[in-house]
C-alpha cells in the first residue's frame, strides 16, 4: 500500500516538473515590444489622418512655353499648383521605361516643347512613395531597377503635334530618368493662363550628384505679412499612451532634467519641455538592417504619424537625412503656403521628425500645439515685411555659403513664442537658405545666424 502511495506521489511530482519545464520553455519575454516600433500603440487618435498626396507634394512648379517661363509657388499660386499636381496624381501612367540622365537634353526638350511643367519637391521622394502617389499601369525592368532610389523632379511635356502629355521622373542620385506616357491631354492643363498670371523667376544652377541642378527663385517677391496665431494644446498624455503606454508589467519613472519632464521605462524615453509645447521620444533600437534605407523610411515615417492621427497643422515633407545608419524624415509646418522654420534662437519646434533604424522607429519629435486657422491681431501682427529681391538675396547667400554648398533658397516664416501671451506664436516672413544640408535664415546684416537645437 505504501509503495502504491509513493508511486502516485512520484508520478505527480514528475508531471508537475514537466509542466513547469514546459511553461519555462514556452515563456517568451516581450523584449521585442521594447525594441520595436510595434510597441507604439496605434489605437489612440490625437488629431487627423492624411492622404499621402496631402503631405508629400511639390512646393514649386515651373511652366514653360516657347521661351517663356513662370514660377508657381505654394503661397502665391497654391490653387493652381495643387490642381496641376492633382491632375497628374489622378492620371494613368503607362509605357514606363528608364534611361540615363542627360541633364542638358532633358531641359532642352522641356524648353523646346510646346508646353511643359516641372514639379519641384523640397527633398527627394523615395520611389516606394512615388508608387503610393501615382497610378503606374506597367513598369519596365529598367524602371523597376531604381526602386531603391528616389526622384527629385517630375517634368510634364506636350510635344509639338501631340495632344498627349509625357512625364519624366528625374532622379539625380541614380542618374536616371523614368519616362512614361500619361492619360493627360494638354488641353487639361491651363498653360496659357498660368503663363499670364504667375511670377517671374531667377534660375540658379548648382551641382548635385555630378549633375547640374536648377534652383528657382522668385524674382520680385514683394512683401509678406507678419502674423500672430493663437494655438490649441495637444495632449501630452495622449502621446504617452501612444508612445510609452503603461501596463504589460512596465514601471514608468518620471523626473525633471534639463528643463524637461522625462518619462521612461528604463529603455524608451519621452521628454516634454517646460513650456509644454514640444515633445521628444527616443527608442534605442537594434535592427539587422542598419543601412538607413531612405526608400522605406519616408513611407514608414508617414504611416507612423498617420497611424495615431498625428497630423494637426498643415505639414509638408521637407527633408530626409541619414547619419550613422539612422534616417530622419522631416515634415515641416506650412502656413499660408510658406514653410515654417526655426526661430532666431535656433529652436525648431515647428516640424515633425521621425527617425528610423532599418525598419524600426528610433525617434520622434514634434510640436504639442495646433495653430488656429486664422491669425489674431496683437503686437506686430499684420505688419508687412518687404522682402529683398531674388537677385539681392542670392548675392547675399553667396557671401555666406560656399557656392557648391547652396542646395535651396525659399521664402518662409520664422516662428517664435509670443513673449506677452502664453500659447501664442509669432510668424515673421523672410528668406531661408539650405546650405550643406541645414536650413537657416538669410542674414542681410552680415551676422552668423547658424542653427542650433531645440
Amino acid at each position: 500500500m505504501k509503495e502504491t502511495i509513493k508511486s502516485w506521489v512520484l508520478t505527480i511530482l514528475v508531471l508537475g516538473s514537466l509542466l513547469l519545464t514546459w511553461q519555462n520553455w514556452s515563456f517568451q519575454p516581450e523584449y521585442d515590444n521594447v525594441n520595436s516600433s510595434e510597441s507604439v500603440q496605434e489605437t489612440t487618435e490625437i488629431a487627423e489622418t492624411r492622404e499621402a498626396g496631402e503631405v508629400i507634394r511639390p512646393n514649386q512648379a515651373v511652366v514653360r512655353s516657347n521661351g517663356r517661363n513662370v514660377l508657381m509657388t505654394e503661397d502665391q499660386a497654391s490653387t493652381d499648383l495643387d490642381k496641376a499636381f492633382r491632375q497628374l496624381e489622378e492620371a494613368s501612367i503607362t509605357e514606363t521605361t528608364a534611361t540615363d540622365l542627360d541633364h542638358d537634353e532633358l531641359y532642352q526638350n522641356a524648353s523646346s516643347a510646346e508646353y511643359s511643367t516641372e514639379f519641384v519637391f523640397p527633398s527627394p521622394v523615395s520611389w516606394s512613395m512615388v508608387n503610393e502617389l501615382f497610378s503606374f499601369e506597367d513598369e519596365s525592368e529598367e524602371a523597376s531597377s531604381i526602386l531603391d532610389g528616389s526622384i527629385d523632379r517630375i517634368i510634364l511635356t506636350a510635344s509639338p503635334g501631340s495632344e498627349e502629355l509625357n512625364a519624366a521622373f528625374v532622379s539625380y542620385s541614380e542618374g536616371v530618368v523614368v519616362n512614361s506616357n500619361t492619360s493627360l491631354d494638354k488641353s487639361d492643363v491651363e498653360y496659357e493662363r498660368y503663363l499670364t498670371e504667375h511670377e517671374s523667376m531667377l534660375t540658379y544652377s548648382t551641382d548635385e550628384e555630378g549633375y547640374e541642378k536648377h534652383i528657382y527663385i522668385p524674382e520680385n517677391p514683394g512683401s509678406r505679412t507678419n502674423y500672430t496665431y493663437a494655438s490649441t494644446s495637444l495632449s501630452a498624455d495622449s502621446f504617452q499612451q501612444v508612445l510609452l503606454p503603461e501596463g504589460n508589467g512596465q514601471n514608468l519613472q518620471t523626473y525633471n532634467y534639463d528643463s524637461s519632464e522625462v518619462i521612461t521605462d528604463g529603455t524608451r524615453e519621452l521628454r516634454i519641455n517646460n513650456a509644454g509645447d514640444y515633445l521628444r521620444y527616443a527608442n534605442p533600437t537594434y535592427s539587422e538592417q542598419t543601412d538607413g534605407n531612405n526608400t522605406s523610411s519616408l513611407v514608414s515615417s508617414f504611416e507612423f504619424v498617420n497611424n495615431h492621427a498625428g497630423w494637426s497643422d498643415d505639414y509638408q515633407y521637407y527633408d530626409s537625412n541619414t547619419l550613422d545608419g539612422e534616417t530622419t524624415v522631416t515634415f515641416r509646418m506650412n502656413k499660408g503656403g510658406l514653410p515654417v522654420f526655426r526661430d532666431s534662437n535656433g529652436s525648431d519646434f515647428a516640424s515633425i521628425q521621425v527617425s528610423n533604424v532599418g525598419t524600426q522607429t528610433s525617434g520622434y519629435s514634434r510640436p504639442l500645439f495646433d495653430l488656429e486657422n486664422n491669425p489674431v491681431r496683437t503686437g506686430d501682427a499684420s505688419v508687412s515685411t518687404d522682402l529683398p529681391t531674388g537677385e539681392e538675396t542670392l548675392a547675399t547667400v553667396q557671401e555666406q555659403c560656399s557656392t557648391s554648398l547652396i542646395e535651396d533658397l525659399q521664402i518662409g516664416y520664422s516662428i517664435s513664442r509670443n513673449g506677452e501671451n502664453s500659447g501664442y506664436y509669432d510668424l515673421e516672413p523672410g528668406w531661408f537658405v539650405r546650405c550643406d544640408g541645414s536650413w537657416s535664415p538669410v542674414d542681410f546684416n552680415g551676422d552668423d545666424n547658424g542653427e542650433g537645437g531645440e
